[in-house]
């Protein structure tokens, strides 16, 4: 901003950037806590429809499409699809400008339905409402025709961590869905850069910042250190083994292949020399047993 506004470069100020440095040792910041996916499924089960059915629906969209609490408020009907076996859903003006969308379908290990819940949502929805906003409001099992303000998103993890009696609730913040969306996915083993496309990022750097530690990839670490991976490490080289025997084999077999069809080119140009009886000429021919001088 000073370099901005008061055109001052303050990364030349060298004294400064060291003293900040000193200042912000041992500093944390602030993150939105994240859900497990056991705890997704306890509250899409168990919460009633009457009171919770719009926040189940907002659950759905924000950790399926790892969505901000602005982008949940922006989306219109016109960015929900319905293709029967699955919902297609488009999110438009993006923080940084990275228009995305996503799919929700019902492969929910526990066998809850997911689209099910979002047609009862949708189904609700007033003819009378006169704006395109997806979400409205929901009260005593009827939509109302008014739309849901941006804060209310950001206090929706929150609502969710309260029926879940889980500790320190005001930490579930409007990030909450989007790094739980990150993490779980991150945790199923996807790559970095399926997740970069999942959620927008640009850079690796900004899309672990969103990340979890989890205990379930530290599992998977401690079970490498310690041996449990090292049957199938074994089982792979040996395939390895197997494999490179296979194409030294093969690459012996054409060499001498090669070999024996450059013999037979050379008998027979000997045998026309001696046709024309043109013994005055030698053919001197140097075949080396890989095959790369002739």
């Amino acid at each position: 901003m000073l370099n901005v506004k008061r055109n001052i470069d303050v990364s030349k100020f060298y004294k400064l950037s060291a003293f900040l440095k000193r200042k912000s040792e041992g500093y944390k910041p602030k993150k939105a806590k994240v859900l497990t996916l056991d705890q997704i499924d306890k509250f899409l089960l168990e919460a009633p429809d009457k009171d919770f059915l719009m926040i189940k629906v907002a659950l759905i969209f924000g950790v399926a499409g790892a969505c901000r609490g602005k982008e949940l408020h922006q989306l219109t009907i016109s960015d929900v699809t319905d293709m029967d076996h699955a919902l297609l859903v488009n999110v438009r003006n993006t923080k940084n400008n990275v228009d995305r969308n996503f799919i929700i379908n019902n492969s929910n290990k526990n066998g809850i339905d997911l689209i099910e819940v979002c047609r009862k949502y949708m189904a609700l929805r007033k003819p009378e409402t006169t704006h395109s906003r997806f979400f409205v409001r929901y009260e005593k099992s009827q939509c109302t025709v008014q739309a849901i303000g941006k804060n209310t998103f950001g206090k929706i993890p929150q609502k969710v961590a309260e029926y879940l009696n889980l500790p320190n609730s005001t930490l579930y913040t409007g990030h909450c869905f989007r790094r739980t969306s990150a993490s779980l996915l991150a945790d199923s083993g996807a790559s970095i850069d399926v997740w970069k496309r999942h959620g927008g990022w640009k850079s690796a750097s900004v899309a672990e910042g969103y990340i979890e530690n989890s205990i379930n990839t530290k599992k998977i670490v401690a079970d490498s250190i310690f041996g449990l991976g090292v049957g199938n490490s074994t089982e792979s080289a040996s395939a390895h083994q197997v494999s490179g025997s296979a194409v030294s084999a093969s690459s012996a077999s054409s060499t001498s292949s090669k070999n024996n069809i450059l013999q037979n080119t050379i008998d027979g140009a000997n045998r026309l020399l001696n046709i024309v009886n043109c013994s005055n000429v030698n053919i001197h021919v140097n075949i080396n047993t890989n095959n790369k001088d002739l």
